[in-house]
């Protein structure tokens, strides 16, 4: 063991551990449906390898949907693409913990740190969670530490690429996450601390060069594409002003419309900003507009209110060093719990962020050139992150960073009893313990589980896609009991309630949980439901006047509201289309429904009858089968 590389060990323990949890996730309905920025990165990959983008400039990055464009490119089925990038996702958490095991030998000259800084990034369960979803997180961690480990911190002598690779390395990550522009900004500064490696004056211009071009190159794909040459996304204008608006806490993203239904494919904050200026300026603008109109929202309460956003500032700074990953499309904590390869593992932002502290004091003292570089590039990361949401997935890159010193305390712990001059310990004890205090306390609402209703509207989504009611029903009736006035939750209620009712009767609980969730949608405005909801709904609590109305709305309900208008005696059989041909191919949910709870043999000879008598003896025997005997609402 002792003559094996340390970097193999660390890739291998990254692998092993991801594809343990890979193995967990992949099956779950969330591993087999991609939701939100997932489905969307999915979306955008499959657009760009076919040629099909939106005539129209890029909300968001697009540095990752290109790499999933380039895998379709290389061979990779459509239909093979989510699960390719989560095995993507996979091989890139293995370099990454590489990369930080890298980091940790250079910059404190041990092998030991090094190896201990790539394990604890190996067995990081936040990095996994994260590494197997199709996001860019991970992607852009990698590009980050690729670009710190090209910068040759602590290197003798140093590289004169340094400043061509490191350029174009943070930039690609800016590409893929735009918050790494406020690192590849202080570049400048680096060189002229880099008294003894400064680079040549053209080696400089080169490397300005080399982020310029491909700044716009992008810039040249949205005008090819959209006819405008912009070399940024356009979200993030009013990503800034939602996270530092008066009243909000800027842990996360916080929708604050209810939007329509039918418009869960796309960008809820898209939307959102979308909306919000309509209302405000009476209609559409374009992006510029937009963009201007935001950004001097937040100009103008920062420089009208600069007391109250400081002290925005300062919440967000306290969720930024805490412990509690803040929800970013996913909970961390509450889909860690599930996972058997996630629960049980303690390492964490809190672990690392005391254990860095440890690590960057000793090397202050035995680096403190590299220790002054390493620090800057750490506030400009905090900094890009500080300015929009200090949610979970926006600080990985951070906690990248961490595991270097984190690994340097591990290895050689000695070394603070034994070469740390006395005087410096009360000092590295009093750091420990306020750092310590920050992360693991519960101020301020910190460890905010409102988001996990969202977490089990998500599960449900996907567990309504790939046909699992019974996990429908569970999450449903999860997040119902966080929120009962949430119609999409009533939603997935009602629509899993009518599936399960096809194979079993519903318990007398169940059925009154599903008509109670069935009431709910009624009460509602039409327009906040989808047609197919209100008419489960209105089937489950046999509301004819709903069904009716249903009826005579022409649309894709249409049909079934006229069939189950006969299944409750509230219509005759002869006046629907249906009874002139055989209803088995008919296609309407509720005739389906019959179909499948009675005996197929005999619903089938009824059916193809065509007698009145034929059918009433079917319908009256579906009604038996799945509903009560109570009075249809007349």
């Amino acid at each position: 063991m002792t003559h094996v590389r340390p970097w193999l060990i660390i890739s291998l323990v990254a692998l092993l551990y991801a594809l343990g949890h890979f193995t967990w996730y992949a099956p779950n309905p969330l591993g087999q449906v991609p939701v939100l920025d997932e489905q969307e990165n999915l979306t955008l990959a499959r657009q760009i390898a076919t040629g099909t983008l939106p005539p129209e400039p890029f909300y968001r990055a697009m540095g990752y949907p290109l790499l999933l464009a380039t895998l379709l490119g290389l061979g990779v089925p459509i239909a093979q693409l989510p699960l390719a990038a989560l095995l993507l996702g996979v091989g890139l958490h293995a370099l990454a913990a590489v990369l930080v095991g890298a980091l940790a030998r250079r910059w404190f000259d041990d092998a030991r740190a090094g190896l201990l800084a790539g394990l604890l990034a190996a067995l990081n369960p936040v990095f996994v969670h994260y590494a197997t979803q199709r996001l860019d997180a991970t992607l852009g961690t990698v590009l980050f530490l690729a670009g710190l480990h090209a910068l040759r911190l602590g290197s003798t002598p140093p590289s004169t690429r340094a400043p061509l690779d490191v350029t174009g390395l943070w930039t690609l990550a800016a590409l893929v996450r735009p918050h790494f522009l406020t690192v590849l900004l202080v570049l400048p500064v680096l060189w002229y601390w880099q008294k003894n490696s400064r680079p040549r004056p053209r080696i400089a211009a080169a490397a300005v060069a080399m982020g310029a071009a491909l700044l716009a190159a992008q810039g040249l794909w949205q005008q090819h594409v959209g006819g405008e040459f912009r070399v940024l996304p356009w979200q993030g204008a009013y990503n800034l002003w939602a996270a530092n608006q008066p009243g909000a806490h800027g842990r996360y993203y916080a929708q604050s419309l209810a939007l329509p239904p039918g418009t869960a494919a796309d960008n809820p904050a898209k939307l959102e900003s979308l909306a919000l200026y309509a209302r405000e300026h009476g209609g559409p603008g374009s992006i510029d507009a937009m963009n201007d109109h935001w950004r001097t929202r937040f100009l103008d309460h920062v420089s009208g209110e600069p007391l109250a956003w400081i002290g925005q500032l300062a919440r967000k700074t306290y969720s930024f060093l805490n412990d509690w990953e803040q929800y970013n499309n996913k909970t961390y904590a509450f889909h860690a719990a599930r996972s058997p390869w996630l629960a049980w593992n303690p390492i964490g932002w809190g672990v690392l962020l005391v254990l860095g502290v440890a690590g960057a004091w000793r090397l202050a003292r035995t680096a403190p050139e590299t220790a002054r570089a390493a620090g800057l590039i750490a506030l400009a990361a905090a900094a890009g992150v500080m300015l929009f949401f200090v949610s979970a997935r926006f600080r990985l890159p951070v906690a990248a960073l961490l595991c270097v010193p984190a690994g340097a305390a591990l290895a050689r712990p000695a070394w603070f009893f034994r070469i740390l001059p006395s005087a410096q310990r009360p000092l590295l004890g009093v750091a420990l313990v306020g750092f310590a205090t920050l992360t693991f306390s519960h101020f301020d609402g910190v460890r905010d589980r409102r988001p996990f209703i969202q977490d089990h509207l998500l599960i449900a989504r996907a567990a309504q896609a790939v046909g699992n009611d019974d996990e429908v029903w569970q999450h449903a009736a999860a997040a119902l009991a966080l929120d009962p006035a949430r119609l999409d939750a009533a939603e997935y209620s009602v629509t899993a309630g009518f599936n399960r009712q096809l194979t079993a009767p519903l318990p007398a609980t169940d059925r009154h949980r599903w008509r109670t969730a069935a009431a709910a949608l009624l009460a509602a405005a039409p327009t906040a439901t989808t047609p197919y909801a209100r008419l489960i709904a209105a089937v489950a609590v046999r509301d004819v006047p709903a069904l009716r109305a249903l009826a005579a709305n022409p649309g894709p309900a249409a049909p079934d509201a006229a069939g189950a208008l006969v299944l409750f005696d509230a219509a005759q059989a002869s006046e629907l289309a249906l009874v002139q041909s055989s209803p088995l191919d008919a296609g309407s949910t509720v005739f389906l429904m019959a179909r499948q709870t009675l005996d197929p043999a005999g619903f089938a000879a009824w059916a193809d009858s065509r007698h009145p008598v034929g059918w009433s003896k079917a319908l009256a025997t579906a009604r038996t089968r799945l509903f009560d005997q109570g009075p249809a609402r007349p």
